[in-house]
């Protein structure tokens, strides 16, 4: 399952991530993953089941490897096979292998490549939950691209979270939650296209508010 999450800043997008992840309390509710109340999991072994791929992109000093794989739980024909995944085989492979060095905040690749070895320790992780927090918003429209490609093409068997900047980012996903920067709460939702061709979805408004 595949759900997007929108609205206009200050709606309340990334506090549903930051409930999740439980660095924010939740109150009057409660969030189930597998039917069960996260809040009823130990905090380390509940984000050992969920991935996230940030707005900004998060790489440390050291190898490539270790950014990739920082436990070395896995074998480096998964790694190479996460980064084909994602598009970053070719690139990598011309600069030196797993072994590079991998300058302090990931000074060694654009934004947009650095997206794309954020979503392949993702995908290594093989989490339960995905979440993505915006995560096309500072990149070009072919990184999105791929990066849009490559969730709809290797993360099936997850459940998906993405706080969406584009409008074009949710439109393929199996479900929307629109929700109001006034009220801080879900306002509508629903399978994209039923609700782009009502025109008086808050989800049509919000994307003919966005020129799309």
């Amino acid at each position: 399952m595949q759900v997007g999450i929108i609205g206009r800043t200050g709606a309340g997008k990334s506090s549903i991530l930051n409930a999740l992840f439980c660095l924010a309390p939740i109150c009057n509710c409660r969030i189930l993953v597998d039917g069960i109340d996260v809040s009823r999991v130990a905090v380390q072994e509940l984000r050992g089941h969920c991935a996230v791929v940030p707005q900004s992109p998060f790489l440390f000093d050291g190898s490539l490897r270790e950014n990739l794989d920082p436990f070395n739980t896995t074998t480096d024909l998964r790694i190479w096979e996460a980064l084909e995944k994602c598009h970053m085989k070719g690139e990598i492979e011309s600069i030196g292998g797993l072994d590079i060095h991998v300058k302090e905040s990931g000074a060694s690749f654009s934004v947009g490549q650095q997206q794309l070895l954020c979503l392949a320790c993702a995908i290594l992780k093989s989490s339960k939950v995905l979440c993505l927090d915006e995560c096309t918003a500072n990149v070009d429209n072919q990184t999105a691209f791929l990066l849009q490609h490559t969730i709809s093409a290797e993360c099936k068997g997850m459940t998906v979270l993405t706080i969406a900047h584009r409008i074009s980012t949710v439109m393929k996903m199996d479900n929307i939650l629109v929700l109001d920067q006034g009220k801080r709460k879900l306002v509508g939702g629903g399978n994209p296209e039923v609700l782009m061709n009502d025109k008086f979805s808050r989800f049509a408004r919000f994307a003919k508010a966005s020129n799309m």
